[in-house]
């Protein structure tokens, strides 16, 4: 794997060692480097300008002056709409009612614009994320909209990024991903589009909680450890808790019967054991699926074994929040939001009770040895049918890399899509960042391209669906794992014979 120094976010005062040592290139990624030290830091303050480059003097001009499209002097007014981060904060901000912190309002963006952009005006529109896909729609229609807001899965809506990622390798270069698509709506699906760009991200991240390991006497995994060794260590901590006398469960596993977040698991098994059902040609017709075969097979196997170690109630869709509480009876969870839950097992008290993980290892195939995660995340795609095109590209790049916009994201609880950001959040965290920065740093960014295979793909969106619904009937124990390879492929053929 192609990797690419970050010598210059080693940051003067950071308890930072080894930081950063590599991180995707522009269709790579790289190998998972550097380890965070440093104390916890409660307060959330730390600042992105601490991070300042000792080898890159920033000074938060991120706007290229050589850009000759840009007239700094022509008033316009730039429309942004969709749902999101900027939705949930609204403009003043928001209250968290469970750590009791307040969290602050794009107004900071727009500030931090307005001073470097006086001309340039932001109108920023928040959509629920009910039929926000229709809202959107609807907004591009009237030809007023130059940003979606969480935008890049609205393929037939979006301005292709790469040629602009192309003429700005700088900027590709501060960044960990872009969100790529396959889809006949902007290429031919042999080809991964980029059609949008993150600014913020949540790779999965694993919680054990040592306090259930220890009642067990069960040793606590490395970050080398497999979905294999996952398995063993539900199985150990299923049971009646030694010391407390409570019950207690191995794993929380994603079990909802809903397209977004059943197959959650499914997906990084899938990449785990190097399953890949979808063989892309130019168009859907083209294309094959085949789910029976021995690797995916394998998969739902695993799932369906990891189902017999997490609580009913889980696996009917209730009690599935990741919070990291004193109550916890739960050894493993996982989820995308490591910072938030961080900060609030942090406010309690308890954050030392945890130990943050990278998802297992991914066994076979190119990436191995990386984690088995995928990234949740935040982004920005330019609509296409905006009239201020190279704007709206200029304001995402600010969004994603002003250092005020950065440190907006992380007073947030969310993790920046850079480096130097990253840093930050290391600040705060201490070694229990560790597990974010090497599943950013291991996450090639083709991974994103296998995202879309099984979540909000849109040329094989009845299979996805379908896949939600066999996923949690797996964990449920309701079907068995070759029923379930034939199940998806007899959907998978019904749907290409419409085609």
């Amino acid at each position: 794997m192609k990797r690419k120094k970050l010598a210059g976010f080693l940051l003067t005062g950071m308890l930072v060692m080894g930081l950063l040592s590599g991180c995707g290139s522009s269709n790579q990624g790289s190998d998972a480097a550097g380890n965070g030290a440093g104390a916890d830091n409660a307060s959330g303050n730390t600042s992105v300008s601490d991070t300042a480059s000792a080898e890159e003097e920033d000074t938060g001009e991120n706007i290229p002056a050589e850009n000759s499209a840009l007239n700094e002097d022509e008033e316009i007014t730039l429309h942004l709409f969709g749902p999101g981060l900027l939705a949930s904060q609204g403009e003043t901000g928001a209250l968290d009612m469970i750590t009791g912190l307040e969290t602050p309002g794009y107004e900071v963006i727009e500030a931090r614009w307005n001073e470097l952009h006086p001309n340039i005006h932001l109108e920023i529109e928040a959509a629920p994320w009910d039929n926000w896909q229709s809202a959107v729609q609807t907004a591009a229609l009237g030809g007023e909209l130059d940003v979606i807001l969480h935008g890049a899965t609205l393929t037939a809506l979006v301005e292709p990024l790469d040629g602009f990622l192309a003429e700005d390798s700088e900027f590709r270069d501060k960044i960990y991903t872009t969100e790529t698509r396959r889809t006949t709506d902007v290429n031919d699906l042999s080809v991964a589009t980029t059609t949008g760009i993150p600014y913020t991200l949540q790779p999965q991240i694993a919680y054990l909680d040592k306090q259930i390991f220890d009642d067990y006497g069960v040793e606590l995994p490395d970050a080398s450890w497999t979905w294999g060794d996952m398995l063993a260590l539900a199985e150990k901590l299923t049971g009646t808790d030694p010391v407390t006398g409570k019950q207690t469960y191995g794993v929380q596993l994603d079990s909802m019967d809903n397209a977004n977040n059943s197959f959650f698991s499914y997906q990084m098994i899938a990449s785990a054991y190097d399953a890949k059902v979808f063989q892309y040609g130019k168009t859907v017709e083209d294309s094959t699926v085949n789910f029976e075969n021995e690797k995916t097979e394998k998969v739902f196997q695993m799932i369906q074994d990891l189902g017999k170690y997490t609580s009913s109630n889980v696996k009917e869709g209730m009690n599935i929040s990741y919070q990291l509480t004193a109550d916890n009876d739960t050894a493993i969870r996982y989820s995308q939001d490591a910072f938030t839950h961080f900060k609030e097992a942090n406010e309690a008290g308890i954050s030392d009770r945890f130990v943050f993980l990278p998802m297992p290892v991914i066994e076979e195939g190119g990436n191995a040895g990386n984690p088995s995660s995928f990234k949740g995340c935040n982004n920005m795609a330019i609509c296409n049918t905006s009239k201020n095109k190279e704007w709206a590209w200029e304001f995402i790049k600010f969004m994603v890399t002003d250092p005020e916009c950065v440190q907006w994201v992380i007073d947030c609880g969310q993790v920046p899509n850079t480096p130097e950001g990253m840093g930050a959040v290391m600040e705060i965290m201490g070694d229990k960042a560790d597990a974010i920065v090497t599943s950013l740093e291991g996450m090639p960014d083709d991974f994103s391209n296998s995202t879309t295979e099984y979540y909000n793909n849109i040329s094989f969106g009845p299979v996805v669906t379908s896949l939600g619904v066999v996923t949690h009937d797996l964990v449920n124990g309701t079907i068995s794992p070759a029923e379930a390879a034939s199940q998806m492929q007899k959907t998978v053929d019904e749907y290409l014979a419409t085609q």
